[in-house]
């Protein structure tokens, strides 16, 4: 996976939870009905992209780090439990 997939990954990511956290937060803030959400929703969408765009490549990496060491120590995977035969 290269870098442009990470950022777009990460880009999609952040504004769906910015969306769903503004959504809630523009609700508390102006609690006009549908607006509130609605502008809360917006705003939030537009700083989760950018959160998701700086943080989220940088969590990947960590996390395709993590895996590789996992499997890289000689932890079994699940296809390997799956083929051993029963006790």
């Amino acid at each position: 996976m290269d870098d442009s997939e990470k950022e777009s990954i990460s880009k999609t990511a952040g504004v769906g939870a910015g969306m769903l956290g503004g959504a809630k937060v523009g609700q508390v803030v102006l609690p006009i009905p549908v607006v509130g959400s609605f502008v809360g929703a917006v705003l939030g969408g537009v700083v989760g992209s950018e959160v998701g765009k700086r943080v989220g490549k940088a969590l990947i990496n960590g996390v395709t780090a993590f895996v590789d060491t996992l499997k890289d120590s000689g932890m079994p995977s699940e296809a390997s439990e799956a083929d051993s035969p029963e006790p």
